[in-house]
């Protein structure tokens, strides 16, 4: 079976797809597994794991000139891999793939990972056979898988993490942004760090445009502390953290949920509505603390923090509510129990 993983250009289309994608060759060692993805260095990467990819990158974006162009490179690919199986990611990259799929009677499908479905995705629900689901969701079409994690992620023994990054046992705040990172989240997080009354050690993933800036900041900081743009041995970060504040997408609350870590949210204002959704439902069942960056009150972020890092009975409170919240697969189990 031919399968064609159809994806945006963000890490939050990519990482989910490439956990199914891993999952079917390894139930599967026949099946033929192919990407269609956008982005340049998120391309290369499912390339060096040995997939083939497909699809133009465009430097700038211009919807109109876009559409035109993946319309017929929808129609190529279509005739030139001849997939029995068409799974879109969502973003309007992969939209019409998924639309002409439909159209000529191919088996098609689209994962949704968020609390509520992204533009591309509300349109194609009409026309896919399924509707893959990462948050619980009524309906006949609708199958709740939840969010398949990378085979990577997994829980690494909390000593041994610390040991690997040369730090203690004391507490332990990680923050980051997204594979590109977060002007936002950086500032805000160096701030806290120079106002913060209580003893902590330090995990920041600040993306590439402001690593310099930001390394700059912790030359001056007498604290134990581990500074990267990226990371992609993030099983590390998670196990050694004790609380993380990070954006809200749905691949990163599905790490979440599945290392059980007490969170700080704060919802990317332009992911159009998905993560302050996201962030909401997590804020509903009491396992994370909500801040919307439009009307951002930092004291009491600064707050929040300081109660987190200081009250393992508040971290663990979280962590019981976490545990209603099941919908970080984890790569095993996610091969072993979903049909996709």
């Amino acid at each position: 079976m031919r399968i064609l993983f159809v994806c945006d250009r963000s890490a939050g289309h990519i990482f989910p797809a490439l956990a199914m994608a891993k999952a079917a060759s390894a139930r599967k060692k026949n099946d033929e597994v192919y990407f269609f993805a956008t982005s340049l260095s998120l391309g290369e990467h499912l390339a060096k794991e040995g997939f083939r990819v497909f699809g133009k990158c465009f430097s700038a974006r211009n919807i109109v000139v876009e559409a035109f162009y993946r319309f017929f490179e929808a129609l190529y690919l279509i005739f030139r891999i001849r997939p029995h199986k068409l799974i879109g990611f969502g973003g309007r990259d992969s939209f019409f793939l998924i639309l002409l799929g439909s159209l000529f009677f191919l088996d098609t499908s689209i994962y949704e990972p968020n609390v509520n479905c992204g533009r591309a995705n509300i349109v194609l629900s009409f026309f896919v056979r399924k509707v893959l689901c990462g948050f619980p969701r009524p309906g006949k079409k609708y199958i709740t898988i939840g969010i398949p994690l990378r085979p990577n992620i997994k829980r690494i023994n909390k000593n041994n993490a610390l040991q690997a990054l040369g730090f203690n046992d004391k507490p332990v705040i990680f923050c980051f942004g997204g594979s590109q990172g977060s002007m936002f989240l950086n500032g805000i997080f160096t701030k806290l760090i120079g106002t913060l009354s209580c003893d902590c050690q330090i995990i920041h993933l600040t993306g590439q445009r402001e690593y310099f800036k930001v390394s700059q900041f912790y030359n001056r900081i007498n604290m134990n502390k581990f500074v990267k743009d990226f990371y992609y041995q993030m099983e590390l970060l998670y196990s050694a953290a004790d609380i993380v504040i990070c954006r809200a997408g749905a691949s990163t609350l599905g790490e979440l949920s599945y290392y059980k870590l007490p969170a700080l949210l704060i919802p990317h204002p332009a992911a159009g509505g998905h993560q302050k959704a996201n962030a909401m439902h997590f804020k509903g069942r009491q396992a994370a603390f909500v801040f919307l960056q439009e009307n951002f009150d930092f004291e009491q972020f600064r707050k929040t923090a300081e109660s987190l890092l200081q009250s393992k009975d508040l971290r663990e409170n979280i962590k019981n509510n976490l545990n209603d919240i099941k919908i970080g697969i984890g790569f095993e189990d996610f091969c072993r129990n979903n049909c996709f």
